[in-house]
């Protein structure tokens, strides 16, 4: 693995670049911005002890690795105002020996939540490691449900800050049940909602059968081809009724 380093130079070049894109969506009516923190992406990599090598101000402890993203944090909220809301997507776990931890999890969330963050969205993996962040095979049990939970239950210990949880949540009943347990505040959704958009109000109208996806991730092929965003595995379905 090739490790290039970032000057301090690039890195306050960042930090504005972050605070110029949460203006123009702010001059775009949204109501708010949320950072990447997770997956293997650069504010993970400097987070993560397995990618950040850093000597300086923005390595070795975990207050210095997690220094940028408070940076573009408070940059935001100092530019915007403390009323746009700021969320970050953040590591549960690398899953990389040597990587992000949840104990590591837990102290940056205690930075963020110092430091005014709105929510927190937990998640985990990347393109190298034990999991990615999107992880292929059919869950077929609700007690594979909920990649994150041991992860949840660690953060709702001793953060305060509202929790956004993602990660094979599939069905109604366990969605409705981390909310009601204050396991988590807010339940994140993505593939399930590329097979059935109407997944929601589906759950709404009485219908809680279980979300259809099947965590084939065929979804990112025609995404990566520029053919736009659908599922494969419905469309093929939809095909062979055609037929």
């Amino acid at each position: 693995m090739v490790h290039v380093v970032m000057t301090i130079t690039e890195i306050k070049q960042t930090v504005r670049d972050f605070t110029d894109a949460a203006r123009r969506a702010k001059k775009a009516s949204f109501d708010g911005v949320q950072l990447h923190g997770a997956h293997g992406f650069l504010l993970n990599q400097f987070l993560s002890p397995f990618f950040n090598r850093r000597k300086d101000e923005y390595g070795n402890s975990i207050e210095n690795r997690a220094r940028i993203v408070l940076e573009i944090l408070n940059s935001i909220k100092r530019e915007l105002g403390a009323k746009f809301i700021v969320t970050i997507k953040l590591n549960s776990d690398d899953f990389l020996e040597g990587g992000f931890t949840p104990e590591q999890m837990i102290k940056v969330s205690a930075l963020l939540e110092k430091d005014g963050i709105d929510a927190i969205e937990l998640s985990g993996g990347n393109s190298i490691g034990k999991y990615s962040s999107s992880r292929i095979g059919k869950i077929n049990r609700e007690e594979d449900e909920v990649y994150y939970l041991a992860a949840a239950k660690l953060y709702k210990k001793s953060i305060n800050v509202p929790l956004i949880l993602v990660g094979g949540i599939l069905s109604y009943q366990i969605a409705r049940k981390l909310v009601e347990d204050e396991l988590a505040d807010y339940i994140a959704i993505c593939r399930p909602l590329i097979r059935e958009p109407q997944l929601i109000k589906r759950w709404q109208s009485g219908d809680t059968r279980k979300a259809t996806c099947i965590y084939c991730n065929r979804c990112f092929v025609p995404t990566r081809a520029g053919e736009g965003l659908y599922c494969v595995a419905e469309a093929a379905l939809n095909k062979k009724k055609d037929d």
